[in-house]
């Protein structure tokens, strides 16, 4: 198959550094240009795979997701990767509901294959097949002889190509969820919904369920034992966050209690540079949830802004 002729290669070699040989030989074995390496999951629970394309990859893929990407639909439900954006945007619609349904699909990154990208493209846009071979070569990986080529956790495009390969899923169980007087947001993998009516919920994961198998182009499937269905009436978190029952959402008694301990160590010259790094780096984060208690952290110690924790005081 010559892709050499076609429009999509012709823009991206005008967009890159590479010959036309080179571009060529990049997409043909870009599948295998990832480098492995595991991280801790959170709570110990096990390690995860990350695999890094190489950084002529990465190029070409945030090449693809700017320039041929940035235009297809993603839902508003969807609140992970997307600018001016954070967990908040997920957790804060179902601070005011009485009952929370929270689950977790299996293997998120590594389910989504290329054949669900090319059955969404065939619909909203008008690649040939030459081109939507190119662009399943540049944004999937390779990971086995045997095995279909899938998403990978390490490539700077698989989370804008996971919110738009969402984009069915969540437009119909957003409506649905609309209809029952519900809230449905998802955060990556991680899906929420709330209402403050009884029993809704069980209509509601059932109908997950059931797009689940509708929407099979997707190789989605639910991780069981994260499934969880609580009211008011127990703590309730969403990625991290803890639900108010005000209508709020914080990061916690326990973490707040923790920074301010950590703070405290600053001052008294106890943390080494990283520790001071990270710390900011923590700060900054928690400032997109909680902005009130971040200024008040930092001016109880004469801190201006989180970007000043650290610095040396000038004379």
């Amino acid at each position: 198959m010559s892709i050499v002729n076609e429009p999509l290669f012709d823009r991206l070699l005008a967009l890159s550094p590479f010959s036309a040989r080179e571009l060529g030989v990049l997409i043909a074995t870009a599948p295998h240009r990832y480098k492995n390496h595991y991280i801790e999951k959170r709570n110990g629970r096990g390690k995860r795979l990350i695999s890094q394309p190489t950084a002529e990859l990465k190029f070409l893929q945030r090449l693809i997701v700017k320039h041929e990407m940035s235009s297809l639909p993603i839902h508003d439900a969807a609140t992970a990767y997307r600018s001016q954006r954070s967990i908040k945007e997920h957790a804060l619609p179902h601070a005011r509901a009485r009952y929370l349904l929270k689950l977790d699909f299996r293997d998120f990154f590594p389910s989504l294959k290329a054949t669900a990208l090319r059955h969404r493209l065939l619909l909203d846009a008008n690649y040939t097949e030459p081109e939507l071979w190119m662009l399943c070569q540049i944004l999937f990986r390779k990971a086995g002889r045997h095995t279909d080529l899938q998403l990978s956790i390490g490539a700077p495009s698989s989370p804008h190509i996971s919110n738009y390969l969402m984009w069915e899923f969540d437009k119909k169980l957003a409506q649905f969820c609309e209809l029952l007087g519900a809230e449905y947001t998802r955060y990556a993998d991680d899906i929420a919904v709330s209402t403050s009516f009884p029993h809704l919920l069980d209509a509601v994961e059932a109908e997950i369920r059931r797009l689940l198998g509708e929407l099979d182009y997707l190789g989605l499937s639910l991780n069981e034992g994260k499934t969880v269905n609580v009211s008011t009436k127990s703590r309730r978190t969403l990625v991290g966050l803890v639900l108010a029952n005000d209508g709020t959402v914080s990061i916690g008694r326990e973490e707040k209690r923790r920074l301010r301990a950590t703070m405290h160590r600053l001052v008294q010259g106890l943390l080494a540079g990283e520790e001071v790094a990270r710390l900011r780096g923590q700060l900054a984060f928690v400032y997109s949830i909680d902005r009130a208690f971040v200024d008040s952290l930092c001016a109880r110690h004469g801190f201006t802004s989180v970007g000043s924790i650290g610095q040396p005081t000038s004379d």
